[in-house]
């Protein structure tokens, strides 16, 4: 989603579930998380304990 997890938890319903539908909506079809993003959620996760 290209969104920082404070960006997700700043938005209204409204306009997560729009950022969520346009995602699903990629005419691409790439989905998968790259070796950044993956490092980024680990360390993200890692500090919510």
């Amino acid at each position: 989603m290209s969104l920082s997890p404070q960006e997700v938890m700043s938005l209204s319903v409204f306009e997560y579930l729009a950022a969520l539908d346009a995602l699903c909506n990629d005419p691409e079809g790439n989905r998968k998380l790259t070796e950044s993003e993956k490092d980024d959620l680990w360390e993200w996760l890692e500090a919510r304990g």
